[in-house]
């Protein structure tokens, strides 16, 4: 659901609309997962730079083992090769692993790494000794060891795929993020999170009402999201440590578009209260802090650069929605897409070197990349409509909601180069509104 122009000026007057009170229950599941880390033996290695937009880049080739069990049970043997499916998986999605196993080695024999997995069952409890070698010099990179309940085993092969691609790129990967969302069934719309991969669904909200925007917090603990629970758009926070909802926003007009400060302290949001909407510095009580824009016209949907000190937002000053640049410190503000009559919808991405945005193209919107610099954009879809870009917590791919499958939106994700695009989440009639949060969630 893009958030149009036209749908703004009608959220602006229908702000003053009739409230509604409703209860929320939250789901809380517990999980007994003990790390432990191996003693690894001391070697120099040189991390592995991935540039997938590089016309010479190839995927990297590894082998993941059969696991071995203790003792040689069909119970266990199911349960090893749980793990190692959802390693394999895992190293897929991240998009630049060439993943082989026994049943398909590769041709030429030619190997860059190896994974070994063990699992020994203690009791009600089991134990999995997971390695990763370089196949170099014949070192290992990185082992662990997991104690846990046999429910937990795809928590493992999450755990152990991002050591992988910490050990071989020196970068954290995705598979410890989970997505939040909006999904609609036709009868509610409610907000709905999930693993980084579209499994292990969970609703997070129960408020029977339009709800919209839900972004992660930068440590995963909180959900800030718009929604109509009082019959105009306010700001809600979730806290996903108790499952607690509380209004931090609900000036008179709109509260909308909260974006996280890096910090995870503040948030600037889009809010109306003067008038036409303009951007706010917000703390997580909802006391403004500072007014960042003054008009003309509309400004919201900001997005800051990882450091914090700028901002890329929205704003029809100039006719039509552009994306424009704002120093935070002094207010100062540049214009920064020229192409294209209708942008909207940026997010800064983790390393700061692109902006990721909608643009509408021949009445339908795609999604391009562009530099905090200028430039020529980068065009990255061209099939159905797309919206609501979201980088994970790497940088290297980027969440988007498409309506690519017989006009329902549904979610999607693809390389950072466009390249590599495939459903991710088909949970209701349509899912939209998708944020990608950090690598944290254990």
């Amino acid at each position: 659901m893009q958030f149009g122009w036209g749908l703004l000026y009608w959220l602006i007057n229908f702000s003053q609309g009739v409230c509604s009170v409703l209860k929320r229950k939250a789901l809380i599941i517990a999980v007994f997962c003990l790390f432990f880390s191996l003693i690894s033996e001391s070697h120099s290695h040189a991390k592995i730079v991935i540039d997938i937009n590089s016309p010479f880049f190839e995927k990297i080739p590894i082998l993941v083992q059969p696991p071995q069990v203790a003792p040689v049970t069909y119970e266990n043997r199911q349960t090893a090769e749980k793990i190692v499916k959802t390693l394999v998986k895992d190293l897929m999605f991240e998009g630049f692993f060439e993943v082989y196993n026994a049943e398909q080695p590769p041709d030429d024999q030619k190997l860059d790494y190896r994974v070994s997995t063990d699992l020994i069952r203690n009791g009600q409890s089991i134990t999995a000794i997971l390695k990763l070698f370089d196949l170099s010099n014949q070192s290992m990179l990185v082992g662990r060891r997991y104690i846990a309940s046999p429910s937990d085993v795809k928590k493992i092969g999450h755990r152990f795929a991002n050591e992988i691609v910490l050990a071989i790129t020196g970068r954290p990967g995705l598979t410890l993020s989970r997505i939040v969302f909006v999904s609609d069934n036709g009868s509610k719309r409610e907000i709905y999170s999930a693993s980084f991969d579209g499994s292990d669904i969970r609703q997070e909200t129960s408020l029977h009402t339009i709800v919209m925007s839900p972004r992660y917090s930068p440590d995963g603990r909180y959900i800030a999201f718009t929604a109509f629970k009082t019959g105009r758009p306010c700001l809600y926070l979730k806290d996903t440590s108790n499952g607690k909802i509380r209004r931090i926003s609900c000036f008179k007009g709109v509260n909308m578009s909260p974006a996280w400060h890096p910090s995870g302290k503040k948030l600037a949001v889009a809010l109306s209260k003067g008038g036409s909407p303009d951007i706010y510095l917000i703390d997580l009580h909802g006391k403004v802090l500072r007014r960042l824009t003054r008009g003309p016209g509309i400004n919201v949907s900001p997005s800051f650069s990882p450091d914090g000190r700028q901002i890329v937002f929205v704003s029809d000053r100039a006719g039509g929605p552009q994306l424009y640049l704002m120093d935070v410190a002094t207010g100062k503000s540049r214009r920064l897409t020229y192409s294209g009559s209708y942008n909207t919808d940026p997010q800064w991405s983790p390393a700061g070197d692109r902006i990721v945005y909608v643009s509408r193209i021949n009445g339908k919107f795609q999604i391009f990349t562009i530099s905090p610099q200028g430039g020529d954009p980068v065009q990255l879809t061209f099939e159905g409509s797309n919206e609501n870009p979201s980088w994970s917590p790497d940088g290297r791919q980027i969440l988007f909601s498409s309506t690519r499958i017989r006009g329902d939106k549904h979610l999607f994700a693809m390389q950072a180069n466009g390249q590599d695009q495939r459903l991710v989440v088909k949970y209701g009639r349509r899912d939209y509104f998708p944020f990608w949060g950090p690598n944290t969630f254990k």
